[in-house]
């Protein structure tokens, strides 16, 4: 448990659209049957087929715009769903932090927003109360980076109570397909280092409390997260990539949370098996956590759903929690977090009440 009481946002509900389901449900099932529902698709100029993640029943044949739509409102619609609880204290206000890729171009970016404005509408319990909304371009940090607003905004508006982090992602239009295999940066014979392009959605109801003492039992909660930029770039071609932004960013996580290695009780990463990133754990993973504790388990969702970008962070997020809310894992804290190639280095710890 967190040493000092502090302001934390906890889990309130959420929403999944996955590879591997289109529910948080489904993709927690999926996850524990370690159900691959990974295709082969062709490129033009490649002999070998590559592998990708994508969620083809909802995304076949469309645009990347309407894409990246028919991945996020079901998802925001499925923790909008659950939160009956919004009809109480329509004084209090509520943001929307919604995290889109870069590669997206900002009039779209607006466009996507303003018709998921328009999907709210049907909230009242939301659009009645005082609301403000915050656009975050990002790549796979980008769900920590929202959190981060997040708790900017709790910092400076004390009438604020509840926000939502919505998340969206995709490597697997056409075009970017072509572009990432050009680079040679996809998975395939002959590159163990390339990654697995995926696809998502996910979006997570966070209401303020005082401590996490606050919460009900087997509710969770998400502590302040830390953010560290390499020098370099990472990626494969890197030799000896230097860790420290990664120990920097697991030490910021645990000293945001109050807390020591010893008080986490699991770890969950963007991890894919590539050698670069085993590099860069291991050696992060034995300064800051196994110097002072044993090993724990770990969680690798990208072993299943392939890199997804800017809606990882939140995938990380809900996961554990569910399984504990399912009974099908006990779970105290996890200390999660992302790294990407152009060297960004993201952690946060999860924390469920000690009631």
């Amino acid at each position: 448990m967190s040493t000092f009481p502090s302001p934390v946002l906890a889990i309130r509900s959420s929403g999944l659209v996955t590879a591997i389901g289109n529910s948080t449900l489904q993709t927690t099932s999926s996850w524990l049957t370690q159900a691959r529902r990974m295709r082969r698709v062709d490129l033009d100029g490649f002999a070998d087929p590559f592998t990708i993640a994508d969620c083809h029943s909802v995304t076949a044949q469309l645009a990347p715009v309407e894409r990246l739509a028919a991945l996020l409102f079901p998802a925001v619609a499925e923790a909008m769903d659950d939160a009956d609880y919004l009809t109480q204290q329509l004084e209090d206000e509520c943001m929307e932090i919604v995290v889109l890729p870069r590669w997206l171009n900002p009039a779209d970016g607006k466009r996507l927003a303003t018709e998921l404005g328009a999907m709210l509408l049907r909230y009242k319990g939301w659009v009645d109360r005082p609301r403000s909304r915050l656009i975050v371009p990002a790549g796979a940090s980008g769900a920590w980076l929202g959190l981060e607003y997040a708790y900017r905004s709790l910092a400076t508006n004390p009438r604020l109570q509840h926000v939502m982090i919505a998340a969206v992602d995709s490597a697997c239009t056409p075009e970017l397909l072509q572009q990432a295999a050009a680079a040679d940066w996809l998975h395939r014979p002959g590159n163990a280092e390339g990654y697995v392009p995926g696809e998502a959605a996910a979006c997570v109801l966070l209401q303020r409390a005082d401590s996490i003492s606050e919460l009900p039992a087997g509710d969770f909660a998400l502590h302040r997260p830390a953010f560290f930029n390499a020098d370099e770039h990472w990626g494969p071609c890197a030799t000896k990539p230097d860790a420290s932004p990664l120990s920097q960013a697991l030490s910021g996580a645990l000293a945001a949370a109050g807390m020591e290695p010893s008080n986490i009780s699991h770890l969950e990463s963007d991890m894919d098996g590539s050698d670069w990133r085993a590099h860069l754990e291991s050696t992060a993973l034995s300064r800051v956590i196994f110097s002072q504790t044993t090993a724990l388990p770990q969680w690798r969702p990208a072993t299943l759903l392939g890199q997804t970008g800017a809606a990882g962070g939140i995938i990380g997020w809900l996961l554990p929690a569910s399984l504990h809310q399912q009974q099908i894992e006990h779970i105290n804290t996890v200390l999660n977090w992302s790294i990407s190639p152009s060297g960004e280095a993201a952690a946060c710890v999860l924390e469920r009440s000690p009631n």
